[in-house]
């Protein structure tokens, strides 16, 4: 995660939105992002996913999910290859 340059942040999971047998993670085009409390909540963030490659953004907000006693669980977000406008 690029919110600051080289930053890592530990313990998120990265999994495809259409997921077909046999088909490579890095040869789709969206995925589901899973990320542990307090993962920075900014659209402006652009991420560097092992197995995939550089350069994908969080696609609209991510959420918060709570247990059942209201303690934050995780939270999750779609994410896209970022598509410089330059």
């Amino acid at each position: 995660m690029t919110e600051q340059p080289g930053g890592e942040f530990p313990g998120c999971s990265v999994q495809p939105v259409d997921s077909v047998e046999g088909v490579p993670i890095e040869r789709h085009t969206r995925w589901v992002l899973y990320a542990p409390p307090g993962f920075p909540e900014s659209t402006e963030n652009i991420l560097d996913v092992d197995g995939i490659g550089p350069r994908l953004h969080i696609d609209g907000d991510l959420q918060t999910w709570f247990d059942d006693d209201g303690v934050a669980d995780h939270v999750w977000g779609y994410l896209e290859r970022w598509e410089s406008n330059g």
